[in-house]
């Protein structure tokens, strides 16, 4: 991690949808959720017909402090966090997760969640050495099960709890630059 705590370095790319602004690229980064930042993570709501589906930033944060093995990190856009996700390596098996991913609701629809998403996959191959990567979604969520497959993301057929298992095969993507 570099001093400024990004995790990824930016991603210069045309902001597009509703909320973006006609001409401007987006300046992607990861950075991880400390005391300096933790307050702007709590802010930060998925749309009503989503809460559902995702847990509150808050009780992620605080899972983060009793599961030692989960990582918080926001989502970035220069330097206005925009989103926010967990991910970690499962103790019991080695198997790497990203947990939760989520992009303000006022900021969703403008490629925000793909490129943090990228950000979150590149530096679990660098700092974990992941060649895949896990989530589970449930079935209720096809907005969800519609992004993740559109990143590469494959059902394994696997059921935990109530939601199916997904798989990046990370060997089948090129590295990032």
């Amino acid at each position: 991690m570099n001093p400024a705590g990004r995790v990824c370095y930016p991603s210069l790319r045309p902001l597009h949808g509703a909320g973006a602004e006609k001409g401007r690229q987006m300046d992607i980064s990861i950075r991880e959720i400390t005391a300096d930042n933790f307050v702007e993570a709590i802010r930060l709501k998925v749309k009503p017909e989503q809460e559902a589906f995702v847990a509150s930033n808050a009780v992620s944060i605080a899972q983060s402090k009793f599961h030692t093995f989960l990582e918080c990190y926001g989502i970035y856009d220069g330097a206005t966090m925009v989103g926010f996700s967990v991910c970690g390596v499962n103790p019991e098996d080695g198997a790497v997760w990203v947990a939760r991913h989520m992009i303000d609701a006022k900021r969703q629809r403008e490629g925000l969640g793909r490129e943090g998403l990228r950000c979150l996959v590149e530096h679990l191959r660098r700092a974990h050495g992941a060649s895949s990567i896990y989530l589970d979604v449930g079935p209720a969520n096809a907005a969800a099960i519609a992004f993740y497959e559109s990143a590469g993301f494959r059902d394994t057929g696997r059921i935990q709890g109530e939601s199916r298992v997904y798989r990046l095969d990370l060997d089948l993507l090129p590295p990032a630059a």
